[in-house]
């Protein structure tokens, strides 16, 4: 590789560039990590309030935490696609979190049919 060539891979910190993959990064991130977060709700009740808060958090949660987490994303990357874009592209980021962790959760029962 030549090294004008190296040069231009390089990003250097504070660029618009460096802006841009963060926040998209920070973006995808977040919405995964909601993902995870509702999947360990849901897989570990025992962990929440036995009363009426917990059975809230135990049916709510993990759709609040997404939809939370989607509304952030949007806010993070607004100015760079339209609304519904950036939209599509969060939801489909969750969607394909949401069958990794599925498939892997539920990996014995399904027996390999679902790939």
């Amino acid at each position: 590789m030549s090294t004008r060539l190296k040069r231009a891979l390089v990003i250097k910190p504070g660029s618009p560039v460096a802006a841009l993959i963060g926040r998209w990064g920070a973006s995808t991130a977040l919405v995964i990590g909601a993902v995870l977060l509702g999947r360990i709700i849901r897989d570990m009740p025992y962990l929440l309030p036995n009363r009426l808060p917990g059975l809230v958090l135990y049916e709510m949660g993990p759709g609040l935490l997404l939809a939370l987490a989607i509304c952030t994303a949007l806010a993070l990357t607004r100015g760079h696609f339209g609304e519904a874009t950036r939209l599509a592209v969060f939801a489909l980021i969750a969607v394909v979190a949401s069958a990794i962790v599925i498939g892997k959760t539920f990996a014995a029962s399904l027996g390999g049919q679902w790939l």
